[in-house]
């Protein structure tokens, strides 16, 4: 027995169905059901006044509006449930002349897509393995001690890597500052690229209480302020102090002021080495996984609902317009990323359908493998729904947000199981 749908599609498909007499009929008194609660009639409790009474509160084109779709969506989804089809976006419908009966309904929708997959067992993921050495350990008590400012002072000459406090002032031709040119105390890295690189560069090799007189700085042409923009100022400049940012000076002070309480030396390096560790081991995962789901992109057979990828595009590119760099100068935004709308549009596109495509067959296969969450897990997907719920105050499904979660902390599972 042939489908009473037509496949236009992996995922859409077109029917029809006639909406009778009798149809219009039994929606009209839902209508008018409906309805009845808004209109008080003299000598009847609200929500009994007469049918008569009721089609002149809401008019008689608008009962027989309100019925036909009322009839129309009735017929649809009594269609729907009973095929089993799985919409993922609101129809399309055709009528045919409302004034003959049976009314003629075409409706054309994209459903959930069939999704094949060839070969999957046979992708493999190489074992997650993570060391951390010393040196970045070290490196990264040195990035924030930079970032928190704390440092040995040194009477050595300034290197790339300390932790400078300087003044500067650019003059003009006459000697005179040139406004927004002048600073005094100024902390900053050297190598950072905090200042201008001729700036920049002037300092290294100099004392704390050095100074140095008509030092040329080369401005960029695409420098924000016009004035300055492609010119050469002379600055005059002074070391005030140099800093030796270094893992060696740490001590239990720097650690209080760092962590907001007392920790000893090694407790505290234990806890860079753990964080470190899981940052390598995040990115190590994020590149192995994104090295699986391109091979997996190869596997998967499926047609994606033209919805879905206009849904992701869409916003992908609203973010986009509502960043601060796009709503100051729209045109300046194009113009720094070398791209047009239309070009960005594409790109995004390609990405929608690739992150969709591996979506929906990891889906499947942790259908297919039959991946289940423990108690644990259970309980910290319903944790994570909470917190989502209670950012975005409250609204939307918990239970589709939940099934969402659930979904993903499966998929993460998997994936976690072939890195083991």
């Amino acid at each position: 027995m042939s489908a009473p749908f037509k496949k236009l599609s992996h995922s859409k498909v077109s029917f029809s169905f006639s909406i009778e007499e009798a149809d219009i009929k039994k929606a009209e008194k839902a209508v008018l059901d409906h309805f009845r609660g808004e209109v008080k009639a003299q000598g009847f409790r609200k929500g009994k006044a007469p049918d008569k009474v009721v089609i002149e509160h809401i008019g008689v084109d608008r009962l027989a509006y309100e019925a036909l779709n009322t009839a129309v969506d009735k017929k649809y989804r009594d269609f729907v449930i009973a095929n089993k089809l799985q919409p993922v976006a609101a129809p399309k419908i055709d009528f045919s002349d409302i004034k003959k009966k049976p009314v003629e309904i075409k409706a054309e929708i994209e459903i959930f897509p069939e999704v094949t997959i060839d070969g999957y067992a046979k992708i493999k993921i190489s074992p997650l393995k993570v060391t951390v050495e010393a040196k970045e350990i070290d490196e990264t008590i040195e990035h924030i001690m930079q970032d928190m400012k704390l440092q040995k002072v040194v009477k050595r000459a300034a290197e790339k890597g300390d932790l400078a406090e300087v003044d500067f002032c650019g003059k003009d031709k006459k000697g005179e500052t040139i406004p927004n040119t002048e600073g005094k105390a100024v902390p900053f890295v050297l190598g950072s690229g905090q200042f201008l690189p001729d700036l920049e560069k002037a300092y290294e090799g100099m004392k704390a209480g050095e100074e140095k007189k008509a030092v040329k700085v080369k401005f960029p042409k695409e420098y924000q302020a016009k004035d300055l923009a492609g010119t050469t100022v002379l600055f005059d400049i002074k070391m005030n102090s140099v800093g030796e940012v270094s893992a060696k000076h740490l001590d239990e002070t720097m650690i209080e002021q760092i962590t907001g309480r007392k920790k000893k030396l090694d407790e505290f390096k234990k806890d860079i080495e753990q964080m470190v560790e899981r940052n390598k081991r995040n990115e190590e995962k994020k590149k192995k996984i994104g090295e699986y789901n391109e091979k997996l992109l190869k596997a998967v057979k499926v047609d994606l609902p033209r919805s879905w990828i206009d849904r992701e595009c869409e916003m992908r590119l609203t973010e986009i317009k509502q960043s601060p760099q796009y709503t100051h100068d729209p045109e300046a935004f194009w113009k720094t990323i070398g791209k047009k709308e239309d070009d960005l549009k594409k790109q995004f596109e390609k990405d929608a359908e690739a992150n969709l495509t591996v979506f929906l067959a990891l889906s499947e296969i942790v259908k297919v493998e039959k991946v289940e969450l423990d108690k644990d897990e259970m309980t910290k997907a319903g944790l994570i729904v909470d917190q989502r719920m209670s950012q975005m105050g409250d609204q939307g499904n918990r239970d589709e947000e939940l099934q969402k979660t659930i979904l993903n902390l499966k998929i993460d599972k998997y994936l976690e199981g072939l890195m083991l």
